[in-house]
């Protein structure tokens, strides 16, 4: 089974077993490389904007001393988008809805990332 194969069941399952809205792993570069979005949601500038967020929050983790960045939560009115690191490389971001339990999301998405750290571990 291909790396997209592989990584697109796992968001798969992630978006059946949790409340989650969407799903993608993307690149520290800002590029897709597997999304479950729901239609309409430009993922190559999602992308984008992810890998600046992320470099953002390395960046902040690093002039306050506080080791790696493991993971950034935004909150808007709507809902709530979770960037968990997989690995050097590559992002977990998973959005839910305003309503969802934010510690079973977060739960779920970090046991996905590290299933996704094992995938492209094994894909290299």
């Amino acid at each position: 089974m291909k790396l997209q194969e592989r990584l697109s069941d796992l968001l798969r399952d992630l978006s059946s077993r949790s409340p989650i809205l969407g799903a993608a792993v993307f690149s520290i570069e800002g590029l897709p490389l597997v999304s479950r979005f729901h239609g309409g949601t430009e993922e190559a500038s999602i992308a984008a904007i992810v890998a600046a967020i992320h470099a953002a929050g390395e960046q902040t983790v690093k002039e306050l001393r506080q080791g790696e960045l493991k993971s950034i939560i935004i909150q808007g009115d709507l809902g709530t988008t979770l960037v968990i690191s997989i690995s050097a490389d590559y992002l977990l971001t998973v959005t839910a809805p305003e309503n969802a339990k934010l510690g079973l999301v977060f739960s779920d998405a970090k046991k996905s990332a590290r299933e996704a750290r094992k995938i492209l571990h094994q894909a290299i």
